[in-house]
């Protein structure tokens, strides 16, 4: 496998440092229960068991090597990402007890944090690829 992952038919994305498939694009912004829904129906390039991910699986695609630079302190995506950008992702990822709450990753800056499920924020899932 190519160091920077395989694009197929522009659909899908193999990351080859976790090994999964990602949706190259985002369906927008929906609310967690949406999300899951969603995820759960998807068909696309050839996997029929598309999920969302969960809050460490997002975390794969942030260059963490970026705290190391003095001139950016915060993490983006990886390079070699081919949908890079700055927006707000759900996970999978249920916050503890509060299970009205699950995790996020904003990946202009790296952060990882708890939301109201009711909120809205992107969706981008993932397969083992």
């Amino acid at each position: 496998m190519e160091e920077d992952g395989q694009v197929q038919g522009n659909l899908t994305w193999i990351d080859p440092v976790s090994g999964l498939a990602w949706q190259v694009e985002s369906p927008g912004m929906m609310n967690w229960a949406e999300a899951v829904g969603y995820a759960n129906s998807l068909i696309l390039g050839g996997y029929h068991d598309w999920r969302l991910p969960e809050a460490s699986e997002l975390e794969t695609l942030l260059d963490r090597d970026e705290l190391l630079d003095a001139a950016r302190y915060r993490p983006s995506m990886r390079k070699e990402v081919p949908f890079r950008d700055s927006l707000a992702y759900w996970s999978s990822t249920t916050f503890g007890e509060n299970t009205n709450n699950a995790w996020i990753v904003m990946f202009d800056g790296g952060y990882v944090l708890s939301y109201n499920k009711r909120n809205r924020y992107h969706v981008r899932c993932c397969v083992m690829g």
